[in-house]
């Protein structure tokens, strides 16, 4: 009996816990092989001050090339994404930023609280793209990190998990497919795959 009703505390103790913890951050990995050459991949995203290849972007103001603490602000509908590049490595074909700021799309109320929903649904967001050599092809693969846009237990469903999942895979499955078409420009999306672990 005593077994149990300490086996009984030490789990409601680890739930507890564990629910206070609130978001857990995301992992979205999405890749796609490519038929054409590292380098001509490469030469099409390499630059962290041209996003000519992501659609949702409509427009670009960038600072700084790509060296570290670069940063540009993309134009898409509804607003504005800012973002500072982290590392870059052209040895390595691959370069990691983060998102810093983004619009205000709406404000909900939630818990008798106003909350504010941006323009992706996140918090803490960092992104990494890498272009790698598969035989005569290319690998690209897209690595998103990020919390919910709700930082606190019981989100509403606007800053949810499922919400900041959805806006994540939109906006990497957009820039692959572009991708992807201007060397294959008849393959299908459903060529891009996704794993996500949180």
């Amino acid at each position: 009996m005593k077994k149990f009703s300490l086996l009984a505390v030490c789990l409601f103790l680890f739930s507890a816990v564990s629910f206070a913890h609130g978001p857990v951050r995301g992992k979205m990995t999405a890749s796609v092989d490519i038929e054409a050459s590292v380098d001509d991949v490469w030469a099409v995203i390499k630059d962290f001050d041209n996003m000519s290849w992501l659609p949702l972007v409509k427009g670009i103001e960038a600072k700084g090339g790509n060296k570290k603490g670069a940063t540009r602000v993309l134009t898409v509908d509804g607003g504005e994404i800012t973002e500072i590049l982290k590392k870059y490595d052209a040895n390595k074909m691959s370069y990691t930023y983060k998102i810093t700021d983004m619009t205000v799309v709406k404000t909900i109320q939630h818990s008798g609280q106003d909350e504010p929903v941006l323009l992706l649904p996140v918090d803490n967001y960092q992104g990494k793209i890498t272009v790698k050599k598969k035989g005569n092809s290319s690998v690209v693969t897209w690595v998103a990190t990020y919390y919910r846009g709700y930082m606190n237990n019981n989100p509403p469903a606007e800053l949810n998990e499922e919400a900041a999942d959805k806006a994540v895979t939109g906006v990497l499955k957009a820039g692959l497919t572009t991708l992807l078409h201007k060397f294959e420009p008849n393959t299908l999306p459903t060529a891009i795959s996704f794993t996500m672990k949180r």
